[in-house]
């Protein structure tokens, strides 16, 4: 993780590889606008157990991913507080218009 090159562009890199989890993250921050690491996990918990998961998503696990979202341009984190906060960089709407373009000129000469 820490020898990712850094984009200008949100998530270029990442745009070919998120996961469910991440995906699951980001709906819930669009969702809510602003979240700490502990709502997304409680949010997360309780559709667990309302699927009868076996297991359960780790806090440290969401929290790890949740920075990587950061450091990919997904999220941005609010550190001025103690509880940090997230917010998302693009709308889903944004980021779905940038997904299209980038795979556009990818397949355009």
């Amino acid at each position: 993780m820490g020898n990712r090159k850094k984009t200008d562009e949100a998530g270029i890199r990442g745009l070919q590889s998120i996961s469910d989890l991440e995906a699951e993250i980001m709906h819930i921050v669009w969702d809510k606008k602003n979240v700490t690491v502990r709502e997304v996990h409680e949010t997360i918990l309780k559709k667990e157990i309302s699927e009868n998961k076996s297991k359960f998503t780790p806090y440290t696990t969401l929290m790890s991913t949740m920075n990587s979202l950061v450091e990919r341009g997904f999220l941005k984190q609010d550190k001025s507080k103690r509880k940090h906060v997230y917010t998302y960089t693009f709308d889903n709407k944004e980021l779905t218009k940038k997904i299209i373009l980038t795979v556009a000129e990818k397949l355009l000469p």
